[in-house]
């Protein structure tokens, strides 16, 4: 989605800040606490380390996310996270843009980042910077737009306590990273630099390497980012503040693009460095983009994927297995750029995988996939899978839906969310949806339970079948499934055996006592745990 009507669907109520308490131990703050940042290193190790030689590890469980949203003023900051709790969700992704804390002060989300971190206990929250204040914006022209970026990012990032920032004042991005992590340092694990950095008009995003002007190639122009308006070189630049930056008051903490669509575009960030003469290498330029990201955010939404080609045709294939199919497929290859480029733990460190972006509508519009059972399916499948698949996160747009189901204006994207339409309802009188409902559902039985490859294999399962088996401690509990293969149909049926009786929970949550013998599936998954 385009960067600015992104902000106006996960921006949230402005409140009122003040210092917070009972906030995570980091590197820069063991003991928690309100925030306080490392002295100055102006020949640290912090700022000479790189991704390329270092990342921290990711401890911490699958997170059930939620981008939160905006809805109005009948719903305040509390109110939304709530909802966000209610459906089974422990993370969020949120912004504080720099535009937003110069017209209301660096700590105006102090209070809600405090609620979320210690009310909540939300962890491993996401944050998304973006979005200079008109006096900081760069006054550069490409491909006829102006920049979207920060003025003075080729300054150096530090200077020697001037002005009382440990950056450098004329360094405006590096003063608006600092302001970011010395203030919710110890609230976020994860940054996220420019949301959707990719996000373009043109074709040459997704063309192969054959096709003039393809991504896989050339670099990205800046007519190409509607986003940036920037040479990526610019962007691989911002990347370098930030990681420097957040690295110097939190080691411990992962700087990430911000949502990328294109396998191609994380391509190019790893080919070129952020020298603005053509990213060559030189002394002063010495690494490519990869050395200064931790993480990768990858956003995807199934609908641009299920259908194929055949005899000169499109042909849909719209049911959740196939959706399913995509986001894994589109996971696969961003893994492969980054191993083809060297980020496989052997030549430099594997760079976790987070999905910060995903949903399907719950409504089919046009030819479009969509449909009530089809986002309840997804959703457990979505979720299951992504464990399989080593992803470490998932946060869905959104939390509420923006318009009424039956509404002939509604629009793929405006009928994604746990509940209905948030515009429409006041708090109290809030619909959760199915999707709400399975989410819920999916964290209820598997939040704190690990993938367990072994026990998956040992099932056997008949290619009509799919699902996998989790573990905490010596009790094992198997999410299963039949497969959906036909196009618009959430019908599927298999029968499998396994030993014993279990408990079966639906996707609702309501269970019953069943046999492992003759086991009848269908295409909404079932969670078993045996008695």
């Amino acid at each position: 989605m385009n960067i600015r009507n992104l902000f106006l669907s996960v921006c949230l109520v402005l409140v009122l800040g003040t210092v917070a308490q009972g906030a995570r131990p980091t590197a820069a703050n063991p003991n928690g606490g309100a925030f306080t940042y490392l002295p100055l290193v102006t020949n640290g190790t912090a700022q000479d380390d790189n991704a390329n030689e270092w990342v921290p590890t990711y401890t911490g469980q699958f997170q059930y996310g939620l981008n939160p949203g905006y809805y109005g003023s009948n719903w305040s900051d509390e109110a939304i996270y709530q909802l966000c709790y209610d459906a089974g969700c422990r993370t969020a992704r949120n912004t504080l843009p720099d535009y937003f804390l110069a017209q209301w002060g660096t700590g105006i989300r102090v209070n809600t980042f405090n609620h979320i971190y210690n009310d909540l206990q939300f962890r491993q929250i996401t944050t998304f910077l973006q979005g200079p204040r008109d006096e900081w914006r760069s006054t550069e022209v490409f491909d006829g737009q102006q920049s979207e970026l920060w003025q003075g990012m080729y300054e150096p990032i530090w200077d020697n306590g001037e002005n009382g920032t440990p950056v450098n004042d004329a360094n405006r991005f590096a003063v608006y990273v600092w302001q970011v992590t010395s203030t919710y340092g110890d609230f976020i694990d994860f940054y996220e630099i420019i949301n959707e950095p990719d996000y373009t008009y043109s074709s040459h995003g997704w063309e192969d390497a054959g096709q003039p002007g393809s991504w896989w190639v050339n670099p990205p122009q800046p007519g190409d980012m509607p986003n940036l308006n920037a040479p990526i070189y610019h962007y691989i630049r911002l990347l370098r503040i930030a990681y420097a930056v957040v690295k110097e008051y939190d080691p411990t903490a992962y700087v990430t693009p911000g949502g990328l669509g294109y396998p191609s575009y994380l391509d190019a960030l790893l080919r070129y460095t952020d020298n603005p003469n053509g990213g060559q290498v030189t002394a002063a330029y010495p690494l490519t983009g990869g050395a200064y990201f931790d993480a990768l955010s990858i956003h995807n939404y199934p609908q641009f994927g299920t259908r194929y080609y055949e005899n000169g045709q499109w042909h849909p294939d719209r049911h959740s297995d196939k959706a399913v199919e995509v986001f894994l497929d589109s996971r696969a290859a961003f893994e492969k750029v980054l191993f083809d480029r060297g980020y496989d733990g052997q030549t430099y460190p594997q760079k976790p995988i987070i999905i910060t972006e995903m949903n399907v509508a719950r409504r089919q519009i046009d030819e479009t996939l969509g449909g009530e059972v089809l986002q309840r399916n997804f959703t457990i499948k979505a979720l299951v899978k992504a464990q399989q698949a080593d992803i470490k996160q998932i946060y869905w747009f959104t939390t509420g839906e923006t318009k009424n189901y039956d509404d002939p204006t509604a629009t793929a994207f405006s009928l994604m969310g746990f509940y209905e339409n948030l515009y429409r309802d006041t708090p109290g009188n809030q619909i959760i949806t199915q999707q709400g409902i399975a989410n819920r559902t999916t964290f209820q039985q598997l939040f704190g339970w690990n993938y367990d490859e072994a026990a998956t294999v040992a099932l056997n399962l008949p290619t009509t079948v799919d699902g996998a088996a989790f573990r905490q401690g010596n009790q094992f509990r198997y999410v299963l499934w039949a497969k959906t293969t036909q196009d618009n149909s959430e019908t599927a049926v298999a029968t499998i055996n396994l030993p014993g009786s279990y408990t079966q929970v639906n996707w609702d949550g309501s269970s019953q006592q069943v046999s492992g013998t003759n086991l009848q599936l269908t295409g909404t998954p079932i969670f078993l745990t045996q008695n």
